[in-house]
């Protein structure tokens, strides 16, 4: 089995970073969408903006339904 690699988005200007979760048993169900850089150090400090569960079987299907989530919160966040 492949390992689906972590990715920034948009790919010529990242400002979301996306991570899948845990691949050990098939593919991830669980992916997190986040900013680029740790926001501060503080523990208050953002880790992600969404966490999305799926049920990916194919890594481009995944790429692009989580590009377009990570549009929305860039968007929505003036990114």
């Amino acid at each position: 089995m492949a390992h689906w690699d972590s990715y920034g988005y948009p790919e010529n200007d990242p400002k979301i970073w996306i991570t899948f979760g845990p691949q050990k048993d098939g593919p991830p169900q669980v992916a997190f969408l986040g900013p680029i850089q740790p926001e501060g150090d503080s523990p208050q400090a953002v880790e992600y903006y969404q966490e999305v569960a799926g049920r990916w079987t194919d890594e481009l299907v995944a790429h692009e339904e989580l590009d377009k989530m990570a549009q929305a919160i860039i968007e929505q966040k003036h990114l």
